[in-house]
């Protein structure tokens, strides 16, 4: 016969939330960690896992052919390539992922006006390109990053930025979510 007492009671209810906390802090997500100040590992943050293809596709009415990841030190993209719906016409877009400062760099190296995009994030600005002539939509998402979504029209590049931030304000932690208000 064995007779607890109430010592072992408070270690085994001690050693339990020890237990418990230990396993919620196991399961914090990338987005948490880095929240307190680990830095974003570009090379292996996969663009195409966090904004699925087919959420895309259906945004700008098309079937998803193929998600291409690609990484890198400083940045992370995934190019979607779709076959429109409407005309059976292939086509691509593409959403890049960078550290936040790079914002404000690329926002210097625009060449065509940029005109500010409200409803987004923290900050938007969309211009066309001169050089390959897309629509280049750009969202900060300040304290984590900022991304790029690319289309071959204004419409289409907006499609794809609404996508990317539902996907990108889900997969926020609740304390960095509530802070921006979004």
């Amino acid at each position: 016969m064995s007779v607890r007492t109430p010592g072992v009671r408070l270690v085994g209810l001690v050693f339990g939330t020890l237990m418990f906390v230990g396993n919620a802090i196991g399961h914090l997500s990338a987005d948490q960690a880095r929240a307190a100040g680990t830095p974003r590992d570009w090379t292996t943050f996969n663009v195409c896992q966090l904004v699925p293809g087919e959420a895309v596709a259906k945004a700008v009415a098309a079937r998803l052919n193929e998600a291409r990841p690609f990484f890198d030190k400083t940045f992370s993209r995934c190019t979607y390539l779709v076959t429109l719906t409407a005309t059976n016409k292939p086509t691509g877009y593409v959403v890049w992922m960078e550290p936040e400062p790079n914002f404000e760099e690329l926002k210097k190296e625009a060449q065509s006006p940029l005109t500010p995009v409200a409803g987004l994030g923290d900050g938007a600005y969309i211009f066309q390109d001169k050089g390959d002539g897309r629509f280049k939509l750009r969202v900060l998402k300040r304290g984590d990053l900022m991304f790029e979504a690319t289309g071959d029209s204004a419409e289409s590049a907006r499609k794809v930025a609404d996508v990317v931030v539902q996907y990108l304000w889900k997969k926020a932690p609740f304390s960095i979510a509530s802070t921006l208000g979004s």
